[in-house]
Order: structure tokens, then sequence, then C-alpha cells
């Protein structure tokens, strides 16, 4: 049985630039210091990220190690085999946790046994301020920048609580390991919801999930992330992942290349939108148009890799 309290997991690839930030944040952590750890991954960085890393053993109860196969799940797996926490907090490395960060997730894992994942407030930290940015006002937030504003404390879905800011009981974790065929890879295309898997996957087995409010970390968001293109081909990125996460949803019948012909309709549909609408000036159905013209391509190309091979049997 472990005698402490949390270990906070995370890696990083090349992070040097965004890294102290979030290191400096966790040397101000209120929680006691004998109370919690950091295990922290360099993920084959070719920059600095492991010379800063190792720079704050002497300011953190701090687990440095190196994974030289690319890939945050796999880095994040060989984390949890070494953490020693009773609450095991997952994050990423272009946060800035507030002083109260960690004894909030303990205060709260305490006061609410019948728990098993935790989630806090995730809130945007702008390299530039967006302005007058009209297609932010349509998206979510959540899936898109990872971003949890204005929840309240309580129970919630187990959806709701997102990569940077999520907490699982070690003894709910168990075996459950991150999917190594999904998440960030350096360089190549990759599938997201690494984060959201695992949680769908505590939650398949009855683990129920609380928002943390007060437990507040700020997510930064690069200026080159904050445009129209960007989050349109983001879409992509987000539908490459879906037949991974849900491939009883993947429609059934004939296929045309590995791809169900109502796939194909669809995205044919929204292929014609998008055309029709790209000359016009900027609105919210342009957006969607585009947008959604971009999640089909990545959802054909997801279920080529991860639909089930018995649908294969129906290709035409």
């Amino acid at each position: 049985m472990t005698d402490l309290a949390i270990t906070v997991v995370f890696s990083s690839y090349n992070g040097e630039k965004r890294l102290r930030r979030m290191m400096d944040s966790l040397t101000l952590q209120d929680l006691p210091r004998d109370q919690w750890e950091v295990v922290a991954v360099d993920n084959n960085s070719s920059d600095s990220t492991g010379k800063l890393l190792r720079s704050y053993l002497d300011f953190l109860p701090l687990t440095v190690i190196s994974q030289s196969e690319p890939g945050k799940s796999v880095a994040l797996n060989a984390a949890l085999e070494i953490t020693r926490g009773a609450l095991i907090v997952l994050t990423d490395d272009d946060i800035r946790a507030e002083p109260d960060w960690l004894s909030s997730l303990a205060n709260c894992a305490r006061k609410n046994p019948q728990f098993g994942i935790f989630g806090g407030s995730i809130l945007p930290e702008w390299e530039i301020p967006p302005g007058n940015q009209p297609f932010l006002d349509w998206i979510p937030m959540g899936s898109t920048f990872a971003i949890v504003d204005g929840a309240v404390s309580g129970p919630c879905e187990s959806t709701k609580v997102w990569g940077p800011n999520t907490a699982v009981r070690r003894e709910a974790l168990a075996d459950i390991r991150y999917r190594e065929d999904i998440g960030p890879i350096p360089g190549g295309h990759f599938a997201m919801g690494e984060d959201q898997d695992i949680v769908m996957r505590l939650a398949a087995r009855g683990v129920s999930a609380y928002r943390c409010a007060e437990a507040v970390v700020h997510h930064w968001i690069s200026a080159s992330s904050v445009s129209e293109d960007w989050v349109q081909k983001r879409g992509e990125r987000l539908g490459y992942g879906v037949p991974a996460l849900f491939p009883h949803d993947i429609p059934s019948g004939p296929r045309i290349a590995g791809v169900p012909l109502e796939t194909w309709v669809e995205s044919a549909n929204w292929a014609l939108r998008a055309a029709l609408l790209y000359p016009l000036p900027q609105s919210k159905k342009r957006f969607w148009a585009i947008w959604k013209h971009y999640y089909m391509r990545g959802y054909r190309a997801g279920i080529r890799r991860y639909s089930p091979q018995s649908l294969h049997r129906e290709a035409i």
C-alpha cells in the first residue's frame, strides 16, 4: 500500500520551449512534498528536454525516465509502471498549474470515495489574446483546445474529463494502460483520443467520474492554432480517431476501397457543401461545412485502419 497521495505523470517530446512554465508551477504546489511525486518521460526528444527536466531534480520529488520509442501513449505506459501514488494525475507538458492544484485533487478524492475518476478545470492561456474571432464561439472548446471552464464541482459524465487535468485512483486504474496505436506521435498523422479512451474503459468497468472545479490548470494555446484553418484541419485528426474509439458505430453494408458506401455518400455530401461555401464570407455554416469535410476525410482513413476485420467481408 502506497504512502503517497499523488503521482503526476506526463511525457514530453521536444518540449524545452514550453516545459519551464509547467515545471515552475509544480515547484509552487502547496501539497507537502512527502505526499506526492512526479514521473516525467523524455520521449525520444532531440532538443534539451531531458536536460531541462533533470535540472528540477533538486526542486521537485521528481523521477525522469527516457523512452526511445516515439509516441505519447508508449511513454505514459512506461511511466505508469513505476508510479506509487494512490491518485494518478495525468497531464501534459503545456499546462501551468495553480498552487493548490494537487491539494485540491487530493481533497476532492478524499471527500468523494465512491468516485474513481476526477477531472479539474482547464482554462485557456493564450499565447496571443485571440481578439475578435467569431469561430471561437462556434466550436466545442473541449475537443478543440481541451478547455473546461465554467464547470461546477459534482458528479459528471466521464466524457467530460479531459486529458490535461485527469486523475484516476490507482486501484481503479489497475491493469488499464494507454492504447499505443492512438495518440500523438512525432511528425506523423495520428488518431486523437488516447486520453478519452482510457477514461471510457474505466467507465465501462463501472468507475464513476467527479468534477473538481477547484483544481485548476491553464492550458497553453499557441497563436498558430487560433485560426479557422487550423481548427478545421484538426477535425481530420479527430475523425481519424473516432473509428478506434467507437468501432461499433461504423456503418454496416457494402464497402468500396474498405469504406462503407454510406460513409462515401456522406463524405461526398460534405465535400460538395464545403466547395460551394468556401468562396463565401466567413460564417458558422461555412466553417462547419469545411470542418465536416476534413472530419470525414479523417474518418475514412480511420475506418481503413481501425475497422474490425469482420466488416471487410462485406466489401464490394
